[in-house]
């Protein structure tokens, strides 16, 4: 039988000219968010002082200088080393400039320095791995700036004294980098803050300002855990400013924070840029990092902030982080924004009795707003806007019901039932179908793993038509379904995305997740256009029983604009966070997984009313938009596998400012003998073939793969990283006695180490003793290693006490790791004083005083083979040298030189 009325999508036109309008509005919009979005402030120029208040004002120019010094001029700032002494006596100089300066400055503050040096020991958990730190002589400067000393307008006590705000950023760098961003952005940002405030009126400022430029953070926080525990100054500390950095470019993030005053801080920053997804990301363990903001908090209890620029971290612990590759205008904005900060906690706030909480949402809308309230309040505000939109559908399905008298509430319901389904399922088809392109990527047939890499956006074109396929799929899969269906499928859909995202909000409000507000976000968007929809812009029955739509094209702009406006902005900083993250996330992260999922919930989030614009026109156009869709992905496939295998390819994954990372490290086992190149990789990218090829060819031997215990403990120097790399190694005999100038070496008559130049680490021990009755041994082991920097001491036993300041041992037998880092000048000697219980088996042998202790010994030799392309040479040989001149370009290393050694204590 014919229809008596053609459906009315069938009777409409302008499918193009309709689509277009929506792309419109949605790119539109993203175009300003992305203005916006990498919008930093222009750099000031002048040397410090404005040229029209002729007030001391933060200057990038002056900040760049001392950047410039650190990582052009020192260069890599490794604990331990030279460098980081020189780094020392550059800052203190500098500060004594300031400080003599302020002094003629009327209302100056009180302008003080100290230096700290250290030794400690604390327990530093990471990534499910318990570390045990010891550190001797690590270096602090300290600068506090309070009050005038003739100011006593807050009492005769000094409480400006006795209340500060500490600022902190370290300027000690990783064994792979000279730290031009990480952390000379922040040493540099609070040299200059430093300046302009020693020169402001202090009179009537209520706290000071405690400055902390540690000097050992790289080694896993110690300084900063000196600092909060050992210092004077620790009990006057109140709440705590952290600066650090991971990328080159773009504003800074506010990504920790802990407590409502601090938070009310941050919105005194002339650019604010932070959002509480940041905080929940960052306290997931997704970001394989952590900064000295933890120790402030474990072991000082306090509140703050922690901020960061975090763009193009590419280059973060590269030999790329370097001040030619900072974005004019980056630290500008770091520096006002905390300028600003410390400013206002400074003068405006009491600092006493700030108490720690996680119930916040903060976010900022493009840098002009920062908007912060208590969750109890978005609880509020989020479930009564979910009983509104609920309230509002009832309403949209008794009046449709009232029109239609031949469609009952019941049928409604049902069909409104099952379009929420639907719209819940597109997101998570969205979510789920990009993974068969990851999986297609990393299959063994395949191998384009990564291809995504170079370019953050290329996941665009490499996941996103597979996320829309899979939203667009489902929605034409309902129509073969059983069940009843709309009349106008495009107004359901958009009725329906309302309810499906209050939904959302209920349930994620109810966990208590305070990103939750970006859900609450869309479903107040979508509420509002369709509010506006139903009761101003909807046609009249009449007219929409002759085909005119009952979505208005005017509620698309209302709803895609802000959608697209508002997303992108969390967009952009996630895409930039996690795309180059994926580069050190270890060897066994699926990472193309990963990233597939990210740009599945961008295709389905980005542009959302397409979801119900799909319906405008009925199932066959909406099958055209599929088969566009499949070819396209089809296409971007087939262009990946072509132009994704050699370097320089379109979808080749590295170049040099994108670079794959490697560890390389040259291991002279004292034990055994022998000398070997090891080589890890930080991701999982293909291409670590051709650079083992390479050595192959030029070391004249074949590698060896190494996995389990025995890679792990080839990389003992820096655990616990060491679980997330993937590991070979390269017998370095035969090339070290074929380019040797030792006659008896060439010929194999001498040991391999006999040629080793240096000194060797020496492990003794002391104060030993043995109790039979408790079948405990405790004993003293000293470690002297004059010319190395890190060492690590493991062993396996049941610990029952040691040495390890404020922690406990384990209450079973497990494996220690302690890694022990010494400061410039240091004498290079630790010790650690531990008792363990000798298995029964062996207790025989303790009595007689024959039970050992096997105890596993890595140094990591002073040489800085990364700044000074200096080396050891085995038998005149350099084998770190020979490696580097066969590294592709699209490469970045961190060298290591070390030797273990088997002890039995």
């Amino acid at each position: 039988m014919a229809k008596l009325h053609p459906e009315p999508a069938a009777r409409r036109s302008g499918v193009l000219l309709s689509w277009l309008r929506l792309a419109v509005y949605c790119f539109t919009a993203i175009f300003f968010s992305y203005q916006l979005h990498y919008r930093v402030p222009a750099p000031k120029t002048h040397r410090g002082v404005s040229p029209v208040s002729h007030q001391a004002e933060f200057s990038e120019y002056n900040a760049m200088s001392t950047i410039s010094y650190l990582s052009d001029t020192i260069g890599y700032r490794i604990v331990g080393t030279v460098e980081e002494h020189q780094t020392a006596v550059y800052l203190k100089n500098i500060i004594r400039d300031y400080q003599k300066n302020a002094a003629v400055v009327p209302g100056a503050p009180k302008f003080e320095m100290w230096a700290q040096h250290e030794t400690g020991t604390h327990r530093f958990d990471i990534m499910d791995h318990m570390v045990l730190k010891a550190y001797t002589n690590i270096t602090n400067i300290i600068v506090r700036l309070s009050c005038p000393e003739n100011d006593f307008t807050l009492g005769t006590e000094r409480q400006c004294e006795q209340d500060a705000v500490l600022v902190n950023s370290h300027f000690d760098t990783t064994l792979g980098s000279p730290g031009a961003t990480d952390d000379g952005s922040g040493t540099a940002v609070m040299l200059e803050i430093i300046r302009v405030m020693s020169q402001r009126d202090w009179s009537g400022y209520r706290n000071s300002v405690v400055f902390l430029f540690n000097g050992a953070e790289e080694s896993l926080q110690d300084a900063s855990h000196a600092f909060i525990t050992m210092h004077d100054l620790k009990d006057t500390i109140k709440s705590v400013v952290n600066i650090d950095a991971c990328g080159t470019t773009g504003r800074e993030i506010l990504f920790q924070a802990n407590s409502r005053e601090m938070i009310e801080a941050y919105k005194h920053a002339p650019y604010p840029h932070g959002t509480v997804m940041a905080n929940d990301v960052f306290r997931t363990g997704l970001i394989l990092s952590d900064t000295d903001f933890r120790q402030f908090v474990q072991y000082g209890n306090l509140t703050g902030i922690d901020m960061a620029i975090y763009k193009n971290s590419y280059l973060y612990h590269t030999h790329l982080d370097v001040s030619q590759h900072l974005e004019p205008g980056a630290i500008q904005h770091l520096g006002e924004n905390t300028l600003a900060i410390l400013d206002h906690l400074a003068k405006n706030t009491s600092l006493a009795n700030i108490e720690p909480t996680s119930e916040m949402v903060f976010f900022d809308v493009h840098g002009v707003l920062f908007l912060v309230y208590t969750w109890a309040t978005a609880f509020r505000i989020q479930m009564v806007t979910v009983v509104l939109v609920y309230v509002y559908l009832g309403f949209v399905i008794h009046r449709t019901s009232k029109q239609s008298p031949y469609r009952s509430v019941g049928v409604l319901l049902a069909s409104y039932a099952r379009s929420i389904v639907s719209v819940w399922a597109s997101g998570t088809t969205a979510l789920v179908l990009p993974i068969s392109v990851a999986l297609f990527l990393m299959s063994d047939v395949i191998n384009r793993h990564m291809a995504w890499f170079r370019h953050e956006w290329y996941g665009m074109l490499i996941f996103v038509p597979m996320g829309l396929i899979g939203s667009y799929g489902v929605q034409a899969l309902f129509y073969k379904l059983p069940g009843p269906q709309h009349v106008d499928m495009e107004y359901g859909v958009f009725n329906s995305m309302v309810a499906a995202f209050a939904g959302m909000t209920f349930i994620t409000t109810l966990t208590g997740m305070a990103s939750s507000y970006v859900l609450w976000v869309y479903c107040s968007v979508l509420f509002v256009a369709a509010l506006i929809n139903e009761f101003a812009l909807k046609p009249s029955a009449s007219r929409a029983k002759q085909g005119t739509p009952k979505i208005h094209t005017l509620t698309y702009l209302i709803a895609a604009f802000p959608l697209a406006f508002i997303y992108s902005d969390n967009v952009f900083a996630l895409i930039d966070i996690f795309v180059p993250l994926t580069g050190r996330m270890g060897i066994d992260t699926p990472v193309d997984v990963i990233i597939s999922i990210i740009f599945g919930s961008i295709a389905y989030m980005f542009c959302l009313p397409a979801l119900a614009h799909i319906h405008r026109y009925g199932q066959r156009v909406l099958s055209k938009i599929l088969v566009i869709l499949v070819l396209f992905q089809v296409s971007i496939l087939a262009l990946v596998v072509v132009c994704g295998g050699s370097p320089g390819g379109w979808a080749f994954p590295y170049d040099e400012m994108h670079p794959k990372r490697l560890f390389i490290q040259h291991l002279k086992n004292l034990t055994s003998g022998e000398s070997y190149v090891s080589v890890a990789e930080a991701d999982h990218g293909p291409y670590i073939n051709s650079v083992l090829d390479a050595m192959e060819q030029e070391l004249a031997v074949s590698r060896e793969e190494r996995t389990g215990i025995y890679g792990l403990q080839d990389w003992d120097s820096i655990y616990p990283f060491s679980h997330f790399l993937g590991g070979y190694r390269f017998n370095t005999a035969p090339y070290i006695r074929t380019h040797t100038t030792d006659v008896k070496m060439a010929r194999g008559e001498k040991p391999l180490l006999d040629a080793h130049d240096g000194v060797f680490p020496v492990l003794t021990v002391h104060n030993d003793r043995y109790d039979a009755e408790t079948g405990v041994r405790s004993l003293s082991i000293y470690s002297m290693s004059p010319s190395y920097t890190w060492t690590v001491i493991s062993f396996d036993a049941h610990v029952v006490d040691w040495s390890i300041r404020d922690e406990q041992p384990l209450a079973r037998p497990a494996r220690y790791v302690v890694r022990h880092v010494n400061g410039y000048a240091g004498d290079n000697g630790w010790k650690l004083d531990v008792s363990v219980i000798v298995p029964e088996e062996e207790r025989a042998l303790a009595e007689k005083g024959e039970w050992k202790l096997r105890v596993e010994f890595t140094a990591l030799e002073g040489e800085n083979f990364a700044g000074r392309e200096q080396e050891r040479l085995v038998g005149g040989v350099g084998m770190l040298g020979v490696v580097k001149r066969i590294l592709p370009e699209w490469t970045t290393t961190t060298w290591l030189s070390t030797v273990v050694q088997d002890w039995h204590l």
